[in-house]
């Protein structure tokens, strides 16, 4: 995602991510942020409805800045602690290296095997 997302941006991501979830049984989505500048409101409503669409799915953010990626740390540990099947595992990370070391565990967490 670079610049600004809204819902024009956003419906070719999520109508891609539902068209690969009718082939495989889980998936793990690789969102790089970098580049972004600002998502609208309504683009972030439209991927959170399809939160429980589609295959199981983790979601990995790559570039986030520091205090996003500690913020976020801290509301995923509440939600892992207060619903711990949340549908789709969250991890914020610096980079592609970072990225790729955590798809072992969310592959775990998915149910999924590590093939």
């Amino acid at each position: 995602m670079r610049g600004t997302v809204d819902v024009a941006e956003a419906m070719p991501l999520l109508a891609a991510q539902l068209a690969a979830g009718g082939t495989w049984p889980h998936a793990i989505v690789l969102c790089d942020v970098s580049g972004l500048e600002w998502i609208s409101m309504a683009a972030r409503r439209k991927f959170a409805e399809t939160r429980n669409v589609g295959p199981p799915r983790a979601i990995v953010v790559i570039g986030a800045n520091a205090m996003l990626r500690n913020l976020a740390d801290l509301l995923f540990r509440a939600v892992q602690a207060l619903r711990p099947t949340h549908p789709s595992p969250t991890r914020f990370v610096r980079n592609l290296a970072e990225a790729r070391a955590a798809i072992p565990e969310l592959r775990r967490m998915l149910g999924a095997h590590s093939d």
